[in-house]
């Protein structure tokens, strides 16, 4: 499970999910494209924002590849 389909799944933009993660928009890009990967701390942030947005998942599914939808 990657961010990209998490904030998607929110209805969130890549600028609203930085900003409710105190983060800038190109920050969020970066992780979608695997050009940078969040500290557990931030990976923890954006977990409980989109849990806040109706998302089932837990900090175990982002950092696994295989975790179902």
């Amino acid at each position: 499970m990657d961010i990209r389909f998490l904030r998607v799944k929110a209805g969130m933009t890549q600028k609203e999910l930085g900003e409710a993660c105190g983060l800038g928009q190109s920050t969020i890009g970066n992780y979608e494209a695997g050009i940078r990967t969040p500290s557990l701390e931030v990976a923890q942030k954006i977990i409980e924002v989109v849990q806040k947005r109706g998302v089932n998942v837990s900090i175990a599914d982002l950092f696994t590849s295989s975790a179902a939808a």
